[in-house]
């Protein structure tokens, strides 16, 4: 196998082991599941960290807003969290992957509120092979067409980086402002 022939299967496996992650997650877990966080999920290794898949692409991602209005969207990428993370809301960080699992640059996008421009927490871009692609899958990924107005500070990392900033950082501040 010659050099790009080499790259080509690598691609195809690293979306395969992400599609077997994704085909474990249940499409359409009940509110009360979702709530408790209690439905099935999938999981994967990616670049030595341990995601769970929440929703996969293409899937549907539904919930409640604080003012009580529902709210859906296709997800335009498959979507979890980085396990043994804790992000601003003392969830885990969140994590979007893209069509090139392969990447090893991530954009960490400094999520702020739509309407007080306040940090709310961290969305994590990996698989995407520019910042373009990354901010427009993120964009993708809001019904309420404010997504724009959400996009704080975005910071390219390499795989290391990102492994120290999750170790040794604040997480629940804002890394590009």
């Amino acid at each position: 196998m010659s050099g790009p022939d080499v790259v080509s299967r690598a691609i195809r496996l690293a979306r395969e082991h992400v599609r077997e992650a994704e085909a474990k997650a249940e499409r359409k877990p009940s509110d009360a599941a979702k709530q408790a966080g209690n439905y099935r999920k999938g999981h994967l290794t990616w670049n030595g960290l341990k995601i769970t898949i929440e929703n996969p692409k293409g899937s549907i991602r539904s919930g409640r807003a604080a003012n009580g209005k529902t709210w859906s969207v296709v997800m335009p990428a498959t979507y979890g969290y980085i396990k043994r993370s804790v992000g601003a809301d003392d969830d885990h960080v969140d994590l979007y992957i893209g069509a090139n699992p392969l990447s090893q640059v991530l954009w960490v996008i400094d999520q702020v509120d739509a309407k007080t421009g306040a940090f709310d927490e961290h969305k994590v871009m990996a698989g995407f092979d520019t910042k373009d692609e990354a901010i427009a899958t993120y964009r993708k990924a809001f019904s309420d067409g404010k997504a724009d107005d959400r996009v704080g500070g975005v910071t390219r990392m390499n795989i290391g980086q990102f492994k120290r900033w999750l170790v040794k950082s604040d997480t629940t501040q804002p890394l590009a402002m």
